[in-house]
């Protein structure tokens, strides 16, 4: 499982994620996953809020399967924020999508010193505090390092 805490470990993996590596599963570059990434994490560190995405009853049962379980997040789950084709790059390259990532998750660190009860909004789970987002992360981190055998 990746931790998000454990920065040094994620960045020596991103460093070896080749450009042009074809995913184990799913229809994302390595550019677009580093980026759903990032967009991801900005959801999380007060610089893109969001509201939720799905009904009430559906995120809080979201929520229990993926924060409040031991379930990893399976190879078929599909977002209903995402089309069936990734969408275009936001960044010129998988380089500074990288380092965009990398600047998302320490404003992450920093959101929370600040506003330490904030329960910033998951589309999906709905709001979730400090805890529950790192617990997040740490799979969909996961779920996606998988996606390219990191």
């Amino acid at each position: 499982m990746i931790d998000i805490q454990q920065r040094i470990s994620i960045h020596e993996k991103l460093e070896v994620l080749d450009p042009n590596s074809k995913p184990l599963f799913g229809k994302m570059s390595p550019q677009h996953m580093v980026e759903h990434l990032n967009i991801t994490v900005m959801f999380s560190n007060g610089m893109f809020p969001q509201k939720l995405a799905v009904p009430a009853e559906k995120a809080e049962l979201f929520k229990q399967v993926v924060v409040h379980s031991d379930k990893e997040i399976s190879q078929g789950f599909k977002t209903p924020l995402l089309g069936d084709e990734p969408p275009a790059f936001q960044f010129a390259g998988l380089e500074e999508a990288i380092e965009k990532l990398k600047e998302s998750v320490s404003a992450f660190d920093r959101y929370f010193e600040q506003h330490p009860n904030d329960e910033p909004i998951n589309p999906i789970l709905g709001p979730l505090n400090h805890e529950e987002w790192i617990v997040f992360h740490n799979k969909h981190f996961t779920h996606h390092f998988k996606q390219f055998g990191l």
